[in-house]
């Protein structure tokens, strides 16, 4: 018979595990006190890491900041400090250095750790709401056969192209196999822990219909209509604006260099310099200018293009 291929652990390994928890045991130890304290300054943190599902308790990632804000602080005045030393800076410079540098460098790792589980929630929001349309389908075609609830997340779960809406549906039914829970508390738990307020009105949405005896076929039918509905008016109105970003790029990356270089050319066959530079200068520059607006311009759509 042939073997069977062994599933991959998703545990970590125990040095990792070890290493995690003495850092968090040390964070909490040392400024677990200064978190209780300030915890209600980041109660938006606090439901980030809820709807990030980044499974670290708010007090331990409170402390965490600290933590390594603290330790950042005291390894870069350590680090300005030799430096200051090496090279006899002024006393004066040597003061604001020891001062500004440290400060700043603890500020950013504090900001970064800040703004983190913000970025992760929203990342998992955009790919819901990216995926949100085709998942409806999917369930409303499941529904269709006659399917209970448990068994609609059951088979979502199982097609990983729907992203962390496979992952949420995963969820669901875990709470159900391996938890205990009911059908009706899986789906709340997670409705209450979802960074998308398009699925979890549909998580609501579905708990309504049940608890009310409502048809849940004819539900997700409808919510899947609508899903497809906005997700077609929000692929016209992104095309609309890629037509208005063509019609700028053809202005100025298409035909404003066009007319500099007959410019250029121009200038070349009777002579004369732009600004006090010469043509091959102003050349240089220019090819430049075009190189680096063609890039920005590339990264700008790219940073605005919707997940669909």
């Amino acid at each position: 018979m042939p073997k069977k291929k062994a599933k991959k652990s998703k545990i970590k390994p125990k040095e990792k595990q070890d290493s995690e928890y003495l850092l968090k045991k040390l964070a909490i130890k040392a400024f677990g006190k200064l978190a209780d304290r300030y915890s209600g300054r980041f109660l938006g943190i606090k439901e980030s890491l809820v709807t990030s599902d980044m499974k670290i308790l708010f007090r331990t990632y409170l402390s965490l900041m600290f933590f390594a804000a603290t330790l950042t602080f005291v390894s870069t005045f350590a680090l300005t400090l030799l430096f200051v030393i090496m090279i006899r800076l002024d006393l004066l410079f040597s003061i604001l250095g020891l001062l500004i540098m440290p400060s700043l460098f603890a500020s950013t790792v504090f900001l970064i750790l800040y703004v983190y589980p913000v970025s992760v929630s929203e990342n998992r929001k955009r790919d819901i709401e990216a995926n949100l349309p085709f998942a409806m389908t999917h369930m409303a075609a499941v529904a269709e056969s006659g399917a209970p609830p448990l068994t609609i997340f059951k088979i979502l779960s199982k097609f990983k192209e729907y992203g962390e809406i496979s992952k949420e549906a995963e969820k669901i039914t875990r709470n159900v196999d391996v938890f205990g829970l009911d059908e009706l508390s899986a789906m709340r738990d997670r409705a209450s822990k979802c960074p998308s307020p398009s699925f979890r009105d549909v998580l609501q949405g579905m708990l309504s219909t049940i608890q009310t005896g409502g048809n849940i076929r004819a539900y997700l039918k409808e919510e899947s209509g609508k899903a497809m509905f906005d997700y077609a008016m929000r692929r016209e109105k992104y095309n609309q604006i890629l037509s208005t970003y063509a019609d700028l790029y053809t202005a100025l990356l298409i035909a404003a260099p066009m007319m500099f270089i007959v410019v250029v050319s121009t200038l070349s066959v009777i002579g004369g310099n732009v600004l006090g530079l010469t043509l091959e200068m102003t050349m240089v520059l220019g090819l430049g200018t075009l190189v680096f607006m063609n890039m920005v311009f590339l990264v700008f759509i790219q940073l605005t293009q919707p997940r669909m």
